[in-house]
């Protein structure tokens, strides 16, 4: 649709651009990844614990077999919620 000058633009589609455009860094997902696995799960991780590989959307856990089982079983759960506050572009693919 045509934007006419001087319209009026509703406050929540002032960033939409941005938002679509650009992707969180490295260290912001990996930050909503433990956020989201403490909510979750109810396991608390470390930053050295997590890490982010951008290209093939993977994070990996260095934890151990019996964390990484538990945070395997609610996988699907903690993808949804980081792809509702990441946004479907940006999220995860896989939890290793």
């Amino acid at each position: 649709m045509f934007k006419r000058r001087g319209e009026i633009v509703a406050v929540k589609d002032l960033f939409s651009k941005y938002k679509n455009r650009l992707a969180p860094p490295q260290k912001t997902v990996e930050m909503e990844v433990i956020r989201v696995v403490g909510e979750i799960v109810g396991i608390a991780l470390t930053e050295a614990q997590v890490s982010y590989t951008v290209s093939t959307k993977t994070i990996s856990l260095r934890v151990s077999g019996i964390v990484k089982q538990e945070i395997k079983i609610k996988n699907r759960n903690i993808l949804d919620e980081l792809k509702k506050r990441l946004g479907e572009k940006n999220s995860p693919n896989q939890i290793f």
